[in-house]
């Protein structure tokens, strides 16, 4: 694999949350306007987190539950296990305390592409040219 790192982003603080998935708790969002990405898809492949003592957290891609977090406190990825996503989607750390308790969590992730070459059926291509032999 040839990544390409599309660098940080963060960090994201925490406001209460609105995108119903965590009613009346802290949601760190990571809009396509923070994630800024146009390769056909991405990895999140390293995250860090830092929140109130005590709390977990929820990872969601759009309307998606992808991961939980039980250590909410200071936490983070393996990067070998990364997140894959689109441009366009949206990426929540959604938090288990209440906005009441005024210690919104902080996000960064880092994220990266690969840019060699992916199979596509019956030839080797590069992702523009899959993408284009593949319309």
């Amino acid at each position: 694999m040839a990544y390409q790192l599309l660098g940080v982003r963060g960090p994201v603080t925490g406001t209460p949350d609105t995108s119903g998935h965590n009613p009346g708790n802290w949601t760190a969002v990571f809009s396509p306007d923070i994630l800024n990405v146009n390769t056909p898809q991405f990895e999140v492949y390293k995250m860090v987190v830092k929140g109130a003592a005590g709390t977990t957290f929820n990872v969601f891609v759009d309307l998606f539950l992808w991961d939980v977090g039980i250590y909410g406190t200071l936490n983070s990825w393996d990067p070998m296990q990364p997140l894959i996503m689109r441009p366009g989607q949206y990426l929540y750390f959604c938090y288990s305390d209440p906005t009441s308790d005024n210690s919104p969590p902080v996000v960064t992730v880092w994220l990266r592409y690969d840019a060699g070459p992916v199979l596509c059926p019956g030839r080797m291509f590069s992702q523009l040219c899959c993408k284009q032999a593949t319309r």
